[in-house]
C-alpha cells in the first residue's frame, strides 16, 4: 500500500515538472518573425556605427 502512495506521488512529480518544462519552452519564431528581428539588429547597429 505504501508503495503504491510512494509510485503516485512520483507520477505526480513528474507530471508536474514535465508540465512546467513544457511552458517554459520557447516557440520557434515564425520566418516573418525572424525577418523582423535581423531588420531591427541591423538597423541598431547602424545606428550605434554612426555615433
Amino acid at each position: 500500500m505504501v508503495t503504491y502512495v510512494c509510485l503516485g506521488l512520483l507520477f505526480l512529480f513528474v507530471s508536474i515538472n514535465v508540465i512546467r518544462y513544457r511552458s517554459k519552452q520557447k516557440q520557434a519564431p515564425s520566418p516573418e518573425q525572424l525577418s523582423k528581428l535581423v531588420l531591427s539588429i541591423l538597423k541598431s547597429s547602424g545606428q550605434r556605427d554612426r555615433e
